[in-house]
């Protein structure tokens, strides 16, 4: 139940549907219209697509398994642009929810020892007052039980934005230039959960779970709020974002 100040919160700031943007009349996240698209087990776990548009026979697999809570699409996609970049922080604990759900369904109960995240250059946290990933990684932390680890991935700065490169071997490139180890960073045989908000490439979380095991970690598994459903050319013609 919520608190007394929550509730004020909630009528002085309603929460809108994550989806539709509609103003709610009470709380929740999702107004009485909207369907979550669920991936429900329709994601592969090598690529996080659709299991027929799987891609991991070209690519190979992003880390060790994938687990994915929505498809990237329609109400989703306008969602988590809300999130990242409209100062919608407060929809981290929905989104961890539904990844949380999707993860023990995926890889079960127990399944790792730390929780990290994707890290935000320090330039672009300064200007949206939040790493979107670290709230997700925090909150996921909380409920399956395993503890949030920082300091093991760094943004370099290098390179452009994921989102404006063209083609997956371009995003491969730019996301070796953007990613690197923080001073000191050492695992000792972890499982390691690795938290993004979205997977479309998937070159960003394998250059993470690589430096992850170039400093020990024992298997690096990902899970993202929102996977796009096609591969690799689907992607570069519709401009996806990792």
């Amino acid at each position: 139940m919520a608190s007394l100040w929550e509730r004020a919160l909630t009528l002085l700031f309603p929460h809108k549907c994550f989806l539709c943007g509609r103003v709610l009349a009470g709380e929740g996240w999702l107004c009485g219209e909207c369907g979550l698209p669920e991936t429900a087990g329709e994601a592969c776990p090598g690529c996080g697509k659709r299991l027929d548009r799987c891609v991991c026979e070209a690519s190979g697999p992003v880390c060790d398994g994938v687990s994915a809570a929505l498809w990237y699409e329609g109400g989703v996609r306008r969602g988590i642009h809300r999130y990242k970049y409209s100062g919608r922080s407060y929809y981290a604990p929905f989104l961890a929810a539904l990844m949380a759900k999707r993860v023990r369904g995926d890889f079960g109960d127990g399944a790792f020892d730390l929780v990290t995240w994707v890290p935000l250059h320090r330039k672009k946290l300064r200007r949206r007052g939040f790493c979107q990933t670290e709230l997700l990684a925090r909150e996921l932390s909380r409920r399956l039980g395993a503890p949030a680890k920082g300091g093991l991935l760094a943004h370099t700065g290098k390179g452009g934005a994921q989102a404006r490169q063209e083609g997956a071997a371009a995003r491969e490139h730019n996301a070796r230039e953007a990613f690197s180890l923080c001073r000191g960073a050492a695992l000792k045989g972890e499982r390691v959960l690795l938290v993004d908000d979205v997977l479309t490439t998937g070159a960003t979380a394998r250059r993470c779970a690589e430096l992850l095991k170039k400093v020990g970690a024992g298997e690096v598994r990902l899970t993202v709020a929102a996977t796009t459903p096609a591969g690799q050319r689907k992607m570069a013609a519709n401009g996806g974002r990792r």
